[in-house]
């Protein structure tokens, strides 16, 4: 009698994306900002103007429009590691939900935060007794020189701890403000802030993100809605950052996404949208052009390119989970799947960073992601309007 022996799958475990939480200035919450940032809607009457220095001598001052939380959300008085703190609490809260109660204590989590802030681990002290699904053990911080490219680094990374160590979930965070006193001089100074005068210069904002991440198998287990399944990373760096007065060749960027495409079966064919951190400054939009004619192995095809500082403003160090809530947004909407999407994050001092991103199909959750769709304008996929 002939037997039949199953075969073991070959598919690999795969790292998914099952909560996220997101503060920025046009959204208390991921599907706010999201809402505000597909439908452009800036919100600029709660944008302020400041004063700042205009000369290294500090004699003269000049305005600057900045994109800064609301003072109901966040009052202006706070600052330094306090308003790292307060834009912190409610994203990670927020990514938090999508985790039921039997599973808190098994995440680890780690903060990303500019080396502007001085750092310390009171901070996660204070942030366990204000969320009560965090664990101080399991919690790390740290205060990075490329704060936007660790972001990124970092759920790359949470990837491989989660496979090979015992553990749930791990939560990624970070924050930044470029709306101090102190930052927005020395933007200015270096001639990098939007004005009359400078009409490449960035819009100083601020932003809190987090993101929650598991395996595949353990999320399907539990039946929890996946957000987004993570496709490739990859990572370089610029030999000739823009601050350094040498114009950039792109050749950081584009090796980031040649080493994410290049594991991915189709060398990034099926990427059909990028989002990246262009905040208005000259510099990134030319290094962008660079990069794009080099990466597609079908340059053909229409692709849509997104940047959400120009709605949020450019948050700094945080603007890369802007950037990752975006995509995870836009991979919704757009389901049925109309490709892959990849994120790109560039940090002054030549970090590179790209991460791809894909849609899982999950038929029980129909509902659950019609209803975001909803929310998010309303909009309805092509399958819905049959």
């Amino acid at each position: 009698m002939q037997t039949t022996e199953k075969k073991k799958s070959s598919t690999a475990e795969r790292i998914v994306i099952t909560g996220v939480g997101l503060l920025a200035p046009v959204g208390a919450s991921c599907r706010d900002t999201a809402a505000a940032i597909l439908e452009g809607r800036s919100a600029y009457q709660a944008h302020e103007t400041v004063q700042v220095l205009n000369s290294p001598s500090g004699d003269v001052l000049r305005g600057a429009t900045i994109s800064r939380i609301s003072d109901d959300l966040l009052p202006k008085e706070l600052e330094g590691i306090d308003r790292m703190e307060a834009l912190l609490i409610p994203p990670i809260a927020e990514c938090l939900r999508a985790l039921p109660d039997s599973l808190h204590g098994f995440v680890d989590w780690e903060i990303i935060l500019p080396d502007t802030i001085r750092v310390d681990n009171n901070i996660l002290v204070s942030l366990a007794k204000k969320i009560s699904r965090l664990q101080l053990s399991s919690g790390k911080v740290c205060a990075s020189l490329n704060p936007r490219g660790k972001f990124i680094s970092r759920i790359a990374y949470a990837g491989e701890l989660l496979l090979t160590h015992r553990i749930e979930g791990v939560v990624v965070a970070c924050a930044d403000s470029l709306c101090d006193t102190t930052r927005l001089n020395k933007l200015m100074l270096d001639g990098r802030l939007k004005d009359p005068d400078n009409p490449y210069g960035i819009l100083a904002g601020e932003a809190g993100g987090a993101v929650l991440l598991e395996r595949e198998s353990a999320a399907r287990l539990r039946k929890a809605p996946i957000l987004a399944a993570i496709s490739t990373w990859g990572s370089a760096t610029e030999p000739h950052p823009w601050p350094d007065g040498k114009p950039s060749k792109a050749l950081g960027l584009t090796t980031a996404f040649h080493q994410a495409f290049s594991k991915l079966g189709d060398r990034g064919a099926s990427v059909l949208h990028v989002i990246t951190d262009e905040n208005g400054e000259r510099a990134r939009a030319l290094e962008w052009s660079l990069t794009a004619g080099r990466i597609f192995p079908n340059p053909d095809q229409e692709r849509y390119l997104w940047h959400p500082a120009v709605v949020t403003g450019d948050t700094g160090g945080s603007l890369a989970a802007v950037v990752l809530a975006d995509a995870i947004m836009r991979l919704i909407i757009n389901t049925p799947p109309s490709g892959r999407i990849a994120l790109a994050a560039s940090d002054d001092r030549g970090s590179r960073q790209v991460l791809c991103l894909e849609h899982i199909d999950q038929p029980e959750r129909k509902e659950y992601f019609a209803k975001i769709r909803s929310i998010l304008g309303g909009r309805k996929t092509a399958m819905e309007e049959q």
